[in-house]
């Protein structure tokens, strides 16, 4: 998990900086003076309209950052599965069924049941693909406890946050609102509220994800997790 942590770090400093620096576009009247490549001094005045789509921006920051934690967490446990080579014998009941999902999801019935059978007959470790759960778009706090409850990991509670962010996101991804209509709905103190609460949920869930892959908590004999 140290991998996951340390890229969860660098996308949430980018938020941190973008943050920072958007609080002070939108704390008034602001000019941005700069100089060209030919050393001609230009000026640009951030007025409110371009403020509340930069604010509106911050949303699909926000979702990056738990989308990636997310995907990242999950392919740290199948790494850690990987790398211990178990079998289908050797794996939870909740593993199990993943694996049989991703299976079916990619293979015809006849190939499944053989690809099953020769697994576990012949004793072979299972290997998990990048897409067995699918996430994309749709990560908010319940899909995240959904994710968690596959894999039998300990769930987080509430995230009533991530729900606002997924929408939001999804909104302008659809182009359902433009950015000046959504960030018009928020200030800069709002944007940071969301932030801090991404910030502490994510922190649980890592935390969670790194206790069930250090005490092994995939593996079927496994009796402290």
């Amino acid at each position: 998990m140290n991998n996951v942590k340390n890229e969860y770090n660098k996308r949430l400093s980018e938020i941190e900086l973008y943050f920072d620096t958007l609080a002070l576009l939108d704390n008034g009247n602001c000019t941005i003076n700069c100089v060209d490549i030919i050393g001609n001094e230009v000026s640009k005045v951030v007025d409110t309209k371009l403020s509340t789509i930069l604010k509106a921006n911050g949303f699909l920051l926000l979702y990056n950052l738990v989308e990636a934690t997310i995907s990242n967490s999950i392919q740290a446990v199948f790494a850690s599965i990987h790398s211990s080579q178990m079998a289908y014998d050797e794996l939870t009941n909740e593993i199990r069924r993943m694996w049989i999902r991703q299976e079916i999801k990619h293979s015809n019935m006849n190939d499944v049941l053989f690809n099953i059978l020769d697994k576990v007959v012949n004793h072979q470790f299972l290997l998990f693909r990048k897409d067995s759960v699918n996430i994309s778009g749709n990560i908010d706090a319940q899909k995240i406890r959904d994710i968690s409850k596959q894999f039998g990991c300990r769930q987080i509670s509430d995230g009533r946050d991530l729900c606002t962010i997924k929408d939001k996101r999804n909104n302008l991804a659809h182009g359902d609102f433009t950015f000046s209509e959504i960030g018009q709905s928020y200030s800069m103190s709002d944007l940071m509220n969301f932030k801090n609460s991404v910030e502490s949920y994510l922190t649980n869930v890592m935390n969670e994800f790194e206790l069930f892959i250090n005490k092994n908590g995939y593996s079927a004999t496994n009796s402290t997790y």
